[in-house]
């Protein structure tokens, strides 16, 4: 007889985050939350065999504790998801999803220098589920969209997902749809019903938020680390940490070559090969 692995995930919320506290009291008010016990700053919540952790006093991506706080609980988790809102200097509406992880300086939490683990598959499944299901929500005016790796938490031992609305206050108290939008997406993910499996990749110099909407949601590709194009130098330092931080090594990397120099195109071409992952340019 065949053995089913058990997978046990933890959903990350915040109360100081809109967002993150509108979709915790709908997991709440559905009864999907059994309380456990009080760890320092957070709340631990039972969730249907996995774990729900309530940060009380803290933004969301200010937990760089929380990787050694899920040392002290007997249960082993395979993998984190955070429910975040998103904002940007000129905003619009939209979901994202991304790993976390700091190029350089950590200004806005975790480490520096430091990326978190990143599941590609995960993060991509939550993208096209996003791009899917706005429209039954009444939110087709929402983009969706895979982010580069950026700000906090840091966590290095499990993989870790950001799940995002945004951009602007208004935005980020659409319950009706927003907030039953990503408990929806985080339930349908909880019940293995939110699977990729294409073929790991990194991103090198394309914008923030990723262009390549259309391979991703071809199936062409799942995409983990995102070294965005505002990130001076890259450095070999960085490619491998992109490539060793995935719980897949990437095949491939989708490279932006018209948005870096030349001393920048040799030290992606030279790392890459050593790595031996494959290239692929975008013009």
């Amino acid at each position: 007889m065949d053995l089913v692995e058990t997978r046990m995930y933890g959903i990350v919320f915040s109360k100081v985050d809109p967002v993150s506290r509108g979709v915790f009291e709908i997991f709440n008010k559905n009864g999907n939350l059994k309380y456990r016990l009080n760890m320092g700053s957070y709340e631990v919540y039972d969730l249907g065999g996995n774990l729900a952790f309530y940060a009380l006093d803290r933004d969301i991506v200010y937990l760089d504790d929380l990787e050694e706080l899920l040392q002290r609980i007997p249960e082993k988790l395979q993998e984190l998801i955070f429910v975040s809102r998103h904002a940007m200097k000129n905003p619009r509406p939209m979901f994202t999803s991304h790993v976390t992880g700091n190029w350089s300086t950590a200004e806005l939490g975790g480490k520096p220098n430091t990326i978190s683990l990143a599941n590609p598959h995960t993060i991509t499944a939550f993208y096209r589920e996003l791009c899917r299901v706005r429209h039954e929500y009444g939110l087709e005016n929402f983009e969706c969209h895979v982010e580069a790796t950026h700000h906090g938490p840091t966590i290095e031992s499990m993989p870790v997902t950001f799940v995002e609305q945004g951009s602007s206050e208004n935005d980020w108290s659409v319950s009706r749809g927003g907030w039953e939008l990503l408990y929806h997406v985080v339930n349908e993910f909880l019940d293995g019903k939110l699977v990729s499996n294409s073929e790991p990749s990194i991103s090198i110099g394309d914008l923030h938020y990723l262009t390549m909407d259309n391979r991703i949601i071809s199936g062409e590709t799942d995409i983990g680390h995102a070294i965005p194009k505002y990130i001076k130098p890259v450095t070999e330092d960085m490619i491998i940490k992109a490539v060793k931080m995935m719980i897949d090594k990437p095949t491939k990397a989708y490279v932006s070559w018209k948005s870096i120099d030349n001393e920048t195109r040799k030290v992606v071409t030279e790392a890459l090969n050593r790595l031996g992952i494959r290239i692929i340019k975008r013009t």
